[in-house]
């Protein structure tokens, strides 16, 4: 059973939905300059693993969730839209801009080159884990975004790839949940160059509201570069 969907957020500056098993929570405050985070997950034995470890958390779905309008300064999704269906991830990112007073940030793999990539017999490994529900590119997220009236975001893709060589790469034919390709284990593939490159991750920030140090959390992603959105660096 899940816990109270009303919760107060006294106290805490970010909202983490997904958290997973904490790492994000440490991400958000040595990254994103949170100073007490709270956590969400729907999955119970992630919540006994982070209280294990001291992290503040509630057990409970986001989708059904309620919190306190503009109770906190950001809230944090990592990694977690894609394991969410659809209609799902629209209500996490409807719960975060209610919920958050300054800006939203959101991340997960990079799904823009899947079609491109079957041309030519590839895949990145994430494109085809059963665990993503949702393979939310770019323009996708957007939508979403667009739909909720969120108007001022960027989006960043993180990590270039340059070549087929990367091991985020695999063939086609290799099997479906795998991770890094290991010529070792997996079939071969081709060797081909990507102009432009493609990305491993996307990070997309959404503000909320005019905020002075905006263009620092911009630029502490320079391990970046804009490929979409309203705002740019």
């Amino acid at each position: 059973m899940t816990e109270s969907t009303e919760s107060s957020l006294d106290g805490y500056d970010f909202l983490d939905i997904g958290s997973s098993k904490g790492g994000s929570i440490d991400f958000a405050r040595d990254q994103l300059g949170g100073k007490r985070g709270l956590g969400v997950d729907v999955d119970a034995a992630n919540i006994e693993h982070m209280r294990l470890r001291g992290y503040d958390c509630l057990h409970g779905d986001i989708a059904q969730m309620t919190f306190p309008a503009k109770s906190v300064r950001f809230a944090v999704m990592n990694h977690v839209l894609e394991h969410m269906p659809l209609h799902k991830g629209y209500k996490a990112v409807e719960c975060a801009m209610t919920v958050a007073t300054d800006f939203i940030y959101i991340r997960g793999p990079y799904f823009d080159a899947d079609a491109f990539l079957r041309r030519h017999g590839l895949k990145f490994y994430w494109s085809d884990w059963h665990g993503h529900a949702c393979h939310l590119t770019t323009s996708l997220l957007q939508a979403v975004l667009r739909r909720l009236h969120l108007e001022d975001f960027s989006i960043l893709g993180r990590t270039a790839v340059n070549d087929s060589l990367d091991d985020s790469i695999h063939p086609l034919d290799s099997p479906a949940d795998q991770h890094q390709y290991d010529p070792r284990e997996h079939p071969p593939k081709s060797s081909m160059r990507f102009n432009p490159p493609l990305h491993r991750e996307i990070i997309c920030m959404v503000r909320l509201r005019d905020i002075p140090y905006w263009q620092e959390l911009l630029e502490d992603h320079r391990d970046c570069r804009v490929i979409g959105g309203t705002l740019t660096r």
